[in-house]
């Protein structure tokens, strides 16, 4: 029996997938190929580019690629129909040693095989360039923005590893979407993990009220006195905030001394109580900053139940000296922060003659880092002197308490001694290293 033939025809019509919906679309073939034709999704009515090209011989039919689509063949080029990207392989061939696209990259001014450590000195030194606080140029807030979402898709291995592969074509926001940057610099120092303990340190709480405040666009049109009333208005809240914050933070440390004032004393009362500070401080150590936290918070404790019990020596001269050990340590730590902020300042004009000038890439990126490193420097210095400031309200306030008699207070003192002592000899783990 003869076979059957069938006849065939040159064929209308192409197929497509769209990326957005994963729907697939048929259109019809264009007269000329070779040329990016653009083509809309019916489904979701994302456009789509695609190169369509010319059958060499033994080809059936042309072949396709689509920019926001899942290409059906290969060879395809892509073109973003708002020219902000134009990678030159089809979606889904990069790799971690290749990526598809280097946008991100370019955004913080490292190279695809940077290291985790590179691309966080990286954002570091450009965050602390673009902050509002810092830049008066206009555009200073969007870069600012920019930066912070080009470092958390390249600094989570997943995120990266996603960009590197699909560039754009894949959402590599991270879940939950993307932070607002003032949360890495509150990451910095500590965390979550450190709330309970310090509160939260104003750094954040700055930096979102000059990302966010729309006041601050008018000022230049105010008088003097309308000036002066606005920040007095801004310093009255930081007072209100900053005496809620105290309150709040004496009654967790109230509660947490409890564990050993409210109890029988004994040598066994006090092995559990420390061993139980032990354990929490061993987690907290961990975090960023952590050790250094730790050992501020443990000098201040001290000195302020040192004080307290100071009290009951002879004359209070226990007291009278600790309490002048405590004016010499806020004299010197303000000193320092002032000389850690002026040397920031004057790594910031060198920023800005270089820029100016013709200057040599590697002496400039050698400036960013430096300028970088004393960036942080700078507002841990702050960051600490605000904590301490913060903690000596928080201990005379559990140590004041008008509710509590004189034994449950000495014995207050005495567990915030402990506390004390055990964070104030926290080390670093032999592969930890200090921020």
């Amino acid at each position: 029996m003869a076979p059957t033939i069938i006849q065939s025809r040159k064929p209308q019509y192409l197929t497509a997938e769209c990326i957005s919906c994963n729907t697939p679309v048929e259109f019809l073939l264009p007269k000329e190929t070779g040329e990016m034709t653009y083509i809309e999704c019916y489904q979701c009515k994302q456009v789509l580019s695609i190169d369509i090209q010319i059958p060499r011989a033994k080809s059936p039919t042309p072949t396709t690629s689509s920019s926001a689509g899942t290409a059906s063949s290969t060879g395809a080029k892509r073109e973003s129909v708002n020219g902000t990207s134009k990678p030159t392989r089809r979606p889904g061939t990069g790799s971690d040693e290749n990526p598809l696209e280097t946008e991100l990259y370019d955004v913080l001014g490292v190279k695809p095989t940077a290291t985790e450590s590179e691309i966080k000195k990286a954002y570091r030194a450009l965050a602390l360039q673009n902050h509002p606080d810092k830049n008066p140029s206009p555009d200073a807030h969007a870069k600012f923005q920019k930066i912070s979402e080009a470092y958390q898709v390249l600094s989570d291995p997943k995120l990266r590893s996603d960009y590197n592969t699909y560039g754009h074509n894949k959402d590599v926001s991270p879940e939950g979407g993307f932070v607002n940057p003032e949360a890495f610099f509150k990451s910095q120092f500590g965390g979550d993990r450190f709330v309970d303990i310090i509160g939260e340190i104003s750094i954040g709480r700055d930096m979102r009220d000059a990302l966010n405040d729309p006041e601050d666009e008018d000022t230049g049109s105010l008088s003097p006195e309308e000036k002066a009333r606005r920040e007095e208005v801004k310093d009255k809240a930081r007072e209100a905030a900053r005496a809620e914050r105290v309150d709040k933070l004496a009654k967790t440390l109230i509660h947490k001394l409890s564990l050993f004032a409210d109890g029988p004393a004994s040598i066994e009362t006090e092995r559990a109580f420390r061993a139980m500070i032990q354990a929490e401080a061993e987690e907290l150590k961990t975090e960023s900053y952590g050790v250094e936290l730790l050992h501020a918070i443990g000098f201040t404790y001290t000195l302020k139940a040192k004080q307290y019990l100071g009290k009951s020596e002879i004359f209070g001269l226990g007291s009278w000296y600790h309490g002048a050990r405590e004016k010499g340590h806020i004299f010197a730590e303000t000193v320092s922060t002032l000389r850690a902020a002026m040397d920031l300042q004057q790594s910031f004009s060198q920023l800005q003659e270089a820029e100016k000038a013709t200057m040599d890439e590697a002496a400039k990126k050698a400036l960013e880092e430096a300028a970088a490193s004393k960036g942080l420097r700078a507002l841990w210095k702050g960051s600490k002197l605000e904590v301490e400031g913060v903690l000596r309200d928080v201990c005379d306030k559990a140590l004041s308490d008008p509710t509590a008699p004189k034994p449950t207070l000495a014995k207050r003192a005495a567990a915030l001694k402990i506390i004390g002592s055990v964070y104030e000899n926290i080390r670093p783990d032999p592969t930890q290293v200090w921020a």
